[in-house]
């Protein structure tokens, strides 16, 4: 069984949905960026331009269980803080990231930065982000031996520090928002016990969102969007969906991403300052059956206070 799990493990780290990609040399320091099924309210996860987008102090908490049943899946936590300047010009915010995978854990810490000015009928934001990866692999805890007496000597504990940076530019009106975005521009490799560090397109993540808000009835609002992972490699995944809002208050959709995953949300407004939301994604494809899905649990709490701009409440 403990072979089984090592190797479920090293699979792990070949799926382009979340984690480090592992060859004859450790490449750990450029990971694919992680799946968020409602990644329209955590925003700042994928995109730096997207700090004070919401004009006010909101703060946001999310548990992702990926693959249930799978063991070794990953498990992901995250914390969003952003907020604009009174002069509405600048926003900062910090992102917070841990997600557990087999033995492995990974740790991210950034700040956020944009710069905002009107533009047409909306607002144009131009944001960086600056911070670190660190990486803890407690390869000790794998035991080969089936009887349990002894761990495999070959297997290290090991933990690295792996600084990063990114940018990206989001526009934004009432009723339509776009963004594009590199969380991540260094990779890094382990060779020998030694880190290298590289700089290159080839491992960006090209990250690009878009939706639109299509007002049905006083009742009914639509919402469809996307959002698009991309490589230079040609490797992609794009997820596209539509939610449709009751009353302003509650929202109901649904998703589909192109390696076979369905996602189902629902999401409440409780007040002006809490939104509560959950996912649940299913596999129709090679994983069907595998396992028991994926759940997702975002909360969102905000302190609101009066600034000039607009407030684009649905995105």
């Amino acid at each position: 069984m403990a072979k089984i799990y090592y190797i479920l493990f090293l699979l792990l780290f070949l799926i382009p949905q979340s984690g480090f990609t592992q060859d004859e040399d450790l490449k750990v320091g450029q990971r694919y960026e992680p799946v968020y099924s409602q990644y329209e309210v955590n925003g700042l996860a994928i995109n730096p331009a997207y700090a004070g987008s919401r004009e006010c102090f909101s703060n946001i908490i999310l548990y992702r269980n990926q693959w249930i049943g799978f063991e070794g899946a990953p498990v992901t936590q995250t914390l969003s803080s952003h907020a604009p300047f009174k002069d509405e010009k600048n926003a900062v915010g910090v992102f917070i990231f841990h997600e557990q995978i087999g033995v492995s854990d990974y740790y991210d810490i950034y700040g956020n930065y944009a710069f905002r000015f009107q533009l047409g009928n909306g607002r144009l934001s131009l944001g960086l982000k600056a911070g670190a990866t660190f990486f803890q692999g407690n390869y000790s805890d794998i035991n080969a031996n089936p009887d349990g007496l002894e761990t495999d000597p070959l297997l290290e504990n090991e933990s690295e520090f792996f600084p990063n940076f990114g940018v990206g530019a989001y526009y934004y009106t009432d009723n339509f928002y776009f963004g594009v975005s590199v969380p991540k521009f260094l990779s890094y490799e382990l060779k020998s016990s030694n880190k290298v560090m590289s700089l290159g397109p080839d491992n960006y993540d090209f990250l690009i969102t878009g939706g639109y808000l299509f007002k049905v009835s006083e009742i009914v609002q639509l919402k469809p969007s996307f959002l698009l992972r991309y490589r230079l490699d040609n490797s992609f995944q794009i997820d596209g969906g539509v939610n449709f809002i009751l009353y302003e208050t509650i929202w109901l959709g649904g998703s589909y991403r192109h390696n076979d995953e369905y996602v189902f949300v629902a999401e409440y407004q409780a007040t002006e300052q809490i939104r509560a939301g959950v996912a649940y994604d299913f596999a129709s494809g090679d994983l069907a059956g595998q396992h028991n899905g994926s759940l997702e649990i975002i909360l969102r709490y905000e302190f609101k206070y009066k600034v000039r701009a607009t407030s684009p409440r649905y995105f």
